[in-house]
């Protein structure tokens, strides 16, 4: 070789070196390349080089010439030079790494090293150069090689890998894959390298195929090869041809092969009848059927039927042949997934034609708490879930509606459907006669309910038995959520059923009205047992026996007195008006607020917690007010505890008259002093109105100075919101029930306030709000200051949330 070729070989592999991406081979310790076992890198061929050459350069000696062909179909014979501007993939490094593997395969496979014993073969077993896999009577084999190059076995069938990695034999003849000494192989084009695939009889023959899908085929001496893809050329006794897609040609022993011919054409399917199953259907409880059927085809001495689970059909499943005179097929207890079925001509000279494909769809699918769905249909509960295995090749409709991504489940109970429709994704929907849409009926088993009832043995109320027909998986207290109905004289009732443990009866006891209750007198009614969207389950009337004599049933409860007043009257953020306006008997309520207003300059707000409460004819409160917060100044943190009792009331509170005291305490040293507040509550109630009026004073306690003033200012400090020595308070209003939910309220409350130093002022506003909710209910009121301090604002608000024991 020139030294000018020498110093471009040397370029290349430079630049070779520098732009592989690393990968760990057998023997490496670099990192792999994406795609390769090992680390590669790629070389340009350069003209007149030979694979000695580049062996030399790369390895060394060209002893490793066989590291060229390991991920190229290129002959390396003694001073066969290659082809200028080929690029080529090689190994980084030298590397002794296995031929091939075995990718996957089905059981009743074997496989032998070099000059080794049979033994079982496992997915991915390596294989090395003149190993043997053979598959016996049931076993398939699919056999990869370093360069993807891809060899399917089928049953009954004995080769040899040759490989392309270790052989330090040197030809110039790329080396062959296999050698096929019986059965069947299909070649299948590397997915990586666009080269041939080559397979090699023991008597010399030679079958290169530039193809997805090339089957050769040994029985005794005779070879016969059927090209589906691409084409392959055939060498054998000095001559070859080359094979197109769709033709087929054969050889016996060392004689030539025989001219190309064309392959049997695929048959024709039938019509789709009832016995066939439809392209998508339901595998319920992995059961899945796959069926079509085909028109004899002339000539045909049998049929290959094959199912696979890829669309290349490697993945095989089923793979038999049957008489001429069978043209149907029927596979069942499928498991769900994608199917491809393939039927293939036999000629009677024994070549394979080409294939006729019809895809299916099997959608696992069961319904909880119901009945298993069939293939083509649903039966359902209509309380049940269908639950399916969503597929990203499908999509669904229900009902008229349109096509998307199939669910994972279907709630009967919120949608149900009379059918859903499948169809492949992005199939057209208007294809129905060719089965692009298949319709999968949804139908309901019947519920029933049975129901017995009887007078309960006071006579005062009706009790009832239910049992459910039709629910077996079924959570009815959750799905169903059944209630009694009943249809009485003076009108009608209904009550939730409960119960039914261990799948007994739901019951259900409903109080009788005074007038059903009567003594002698039997009671016809009728009895309706609904679920909770209002649909009859069940339907029937009994006449109810006339109850005993009268006995001496216990009076019923005294309803409980009104509240008096609001649950959350305004607390003002203040040290002067903040007198809280309560009845006589506080409600038991628990809340939390925060009321703003504007004083000392600027706006402020303060939290709030607050309870109350009741025992007897005693009653007591708490109020917790924060620290103020905002750029005005107002009364520190302060808390208040009082009590009260009740000593007089009238009727169901149509008067209330109770003496309080209250002791107020700051909670910090910013807070206003300590204060004691004796006074008088009265109110009472009249219909949906009340009225509450609270009079009385507040004293600061003896010794607190001036200083203690809230806002670290004096006590008469000329508009500072202040906690005064002494004041006389009133506070009256009323409430009114809008609702049973909504109350509405307002009070006047006046202040005669005591200054240090002796003045006198007097303070007022007028509060208004709204109280709404049942137990959890949430408050709002506003307060106007007409007289008011100096530097406070005219308008106090508050909000506030709580509970309480019970609406008004």
């Amino acid at each position: 070789m020139a030294s000018s070729n020498g110093l471009s070989v040397a370029i290349a592999v430079l630049l070779g070196c520098a732009s592989h991406v690393g990968y760990t081979g057998a023997a490496s310790a670099r990192e792999p390349t994406p795609g390769y076992p090992e680390a590669v890198i790629q070389w340009g061929v350069q003209r007149g080089e030979t694979c000695d050459d580049i062996a030399n350069v790369l390895y060394g000696s060209s002893s490793h010439v066989g590291l060229i062909q390991r991920y190229n179909r290129v002959a390396c014979g003694p001073g066969t030079t290659l082809a200028e501007g080929l690029t080529l993939v090689l190994p980084a490094e030298v590397t002794s790494i296995p031929d091939a593997k075995i990718r996957s395969m089905r059981p009743d496979v074997r496989a032998r090293p070099a000059g080794g014993a049979w033994s079982p073969a496992t997915p991915g077993m390596p294989l090395i150069t003149n190993s043997s896999v053979n598959t016996l009577d049931d076993g398939r084999a699919d056999i990869e090689f370093v360069d993807r190059t891809r060899v399917l076995l089928a049953p009954n069938t004995l080769v040899v890998i040759y490989g392309t990695a270790s052989r330090t034999r040197v030809s110039k003849t790329p080396p062959a894959a296999v050698e096929l000494s019986d059965g069947e192989v299909k070649a299948a084009l590397a997915a990586l390298r666009g080269h041939a695939v080559d397979v090699v009889t023991s008597e010399g023959g030679r079958v290169s195929a530039s193809s997805r899908d090339t089957v050769v085929q040994r029985r005794g001496e005779r070879t016969t090869v059927a090209v589906f893809d691409g084409k392959a050329g055939v060498s054998s006794g000095g001559l070859s041809v080359v094979v197109p897609k769709g033709h087929g040609t054969r050889f016996v022993g060392r004689s030539p092969p025989a001219r190309p011919r064309p392959l049997p054409p695929p048959p024709e399917w039938t019509e789709r009848t009832s016995a066939d199953a439809p392209a998508i259907a339901l595998a319920p409880a992995g059961l899945g059927v796959l069926s079509a059927s085909w028109k004899p085809a002339p000539q045909a001495a049998g049929y290959r039927v094959e199912v696979a689970r890829d669309p290349e059909l490697n993945d095989l499943v089923v793979r038999e042949e049957v008489k001429p005179d069978v043209v149907s097929f029927r596979a069942e207890k499928m498991p769900a997934g994608a199917y491809f079925l393939r039927v293939r001509v036999i000629d009677r000279e024994e070549y394979l034609g080409v294939g006729a494909v019809r895809r299916f769809h099997l959608v696992a699918a069961q319904v909880a708490g119901g009945v298993a769905p069939a293939a083509q249909e649903i039966t359902a509960n209509p309380y049940g879930i269908v639950e399916l295995t969503p597929s990203p090749a499908l999509e669904l409709a229900i009902d008229g509606g349109p096509f998307g991504p199939v669910p994972e489940r279907i709630d009967l109970l919120q949608r149900a459907p009379r059918e859903l429709r499948l169809r492949e994704r992005g199939s057209a929907e208007a294809e129905p006669a060719r089965g692009a849409v298949t319709s999968l009926p949804v139908r309901y088993t019947k519920v029933s309910a049975a129901v017995e009832a009887s007078r309960a043995a006071d006579g005062q109320a009706l009790e009832a038995r239910v049992a459910f027909g039709g629910l077996e998986g079924i959570d009815v207290a959750q799905r169903v959520a059944p209630r009694l109905i009943v249809h009485l004289p003076g009108g009608v009732r209904s009550a939730a059923l409960t119960g039914g443990d261990r799948g007994g009866p739901l019951t259900a006891r409903i109080p009788l009205p005074r007038e059903a209750a009567r003594p002698g007198e039997p009671l016809r009614v009728r009895l309706d047992v609904a679920d909770g969207r209002g649909g009859v389950l069940g339907t029937r009337e009994v006449e109810l026996p006339a109850a005993g004599p009268a006995s001496a049933a216990p009076l019923p409860a005294r309803p409980a007195a009104p509240v008096l007043g609001a649950y959350l009257p305004l607390l003002p953020v203040s040290g002067v008006s903040d007198v809280l306006w309560l009845a006589p008997t506080p409600p038991a309520v628990v809340a939390v607020g925060a009321a703003a207003a504007r004083a000392g300059g600027g706006w402020v707000a303060a939290g709030q917690v607050r309870a109350s409460g009741a025992v007897g004819p005693v009653g007591l409160d708490v109020a917790l007010r924060s620290n103020p917060a905002g750029d005005g100044e107002a009364a520190g943190s302060a808390g208040w505890l009082g009590a009260r009792v009740r000593v007089l009331r009238l009727g169901r509170s149509a008067f209330e008259l109770a003496p309080t005291l209250r002791l107020g305490v700051p909670l910090t040293d910013a807070g206003p002093p300590v204060r004691v507040e004796p006074g008088v509550a009265l109110g009472g109630a009249s219909g949906p109105l009340t009225w509450v009026v609270d009079a009385g004073a507040r004293i600061r306690a003896a010794g607190e100075g001036e200083g203690s003033a809230a806002g670290g200012g004096s006590a008469a400090g000329g508009g500072e919101l202040a906690a005064p020595p002494a004041q006389g308070f009133l506070v009256a209003g009323a409430t009114a029930d809008a609702t049973p939910w909504l109350r509405l309220h307002s009070a006047l409350d006046l202040h005669l306030v005591h200054r240090d130093g002796g003045a006198n002022d007097v303070l007022g506003g007028l509060s208004a709000g709204a109280e709404a909710g049942g137990a959890l209910f949430g408050a709002l009121s506003v307060r106007a200051s007409p007289w008011r301090e100096a530097g406070e604002g005219p308008v106090t608000a508050q909000i506030a949330v709580g509970f309480r024991e019970a609406s008004p």
